[in-house]
Parts: structure tokens; C-alpha cells; sequence
């Protein structure tokens, strides 16, 4: 079975710098692809939740995976309601950690 994707409303931000970011560094085509990378690495949670690091350290229940080469996207997952949410994604060396210690469910 399925589990359900949500998203902390400040990822749509996340995926918008990177975007421009990518645009800007190597171009539309390549921001294209390392985006559909990212999403498709969001999706496999879908299937596979548990995937990832724990960072308990970080926050409870935190996990994180790498994505479209230098991303990495920070979730939690809730068994009982059969759902990851991903607190944050973030690209190239930035604050992953910090941006999911204030983005809590």
C-alpha cells in the first residue's frame, strides 16, 4: 500500500530557488532534468518511506535522501496515518538542517 506525499508549504520556495538557481549556474535543460530527478526521488516515498537516513539529532523522526545529484530532501513519516511529509529539499551545500528544524509538521 501507498503512502500518501504532503509537503510543508515552504518547500514550493525550496524548488523554486533551486530551479532559478540551476537556470542560472547550467541552464533551463539541465535545471529541467536535476528538478525531475528530485521529483522522482519524492515519489519513490510513495513506495518506499522508510528509505534514508535517520537525523534524530536534527529533529524527531527526521530522514533524509539525496536527489538529483547534489539535493538532498528532509521528511518524516507517519506509519499511522500512512504518509511522508517532506519538511524541506534543498541543493548544493545549503541549510537542509536548519530549514527542517523550523518547518515542523
Amino acid at each position: 500500500m501507498n503512502y500518501r506525499i504532503r509537503f510543508h508549504p515552504a518547500v514550493a520556495d525550496d524548488l523554486e530557488a533551486i530551479m532559478r538557481w540551476l537556470i542560472g549556474y547550467a541552464g533551463p535543460e539541465a535545471a529541467t532534468r536535476r528538478l525531475q530527478e528530485i521529483d522522482a526521488a519524492i515519489a519513490s516515498l510513495a513506495h518506499l518511506p522508510h528509505q534514508g537516513s535517520r537525523r534524530d539529532e536534527i529533529a524527531p523522526g527526521l530522514r533524509a535522501i539525496p536527489a538529483g545529484r547534489k539535493a538532498v530532501i528532509a521528511f518524516t513519516v507517519d506509519d499511522a496515518a500512512r504518509e511522508a511529509y517532506i519538511h524541506a529539499v534543498s541543493y548544493a551545500g545549503s541549510d537542509w538542517m536548519t530549514r527542517s528544524r523550523a518547518r515542523p509538521r
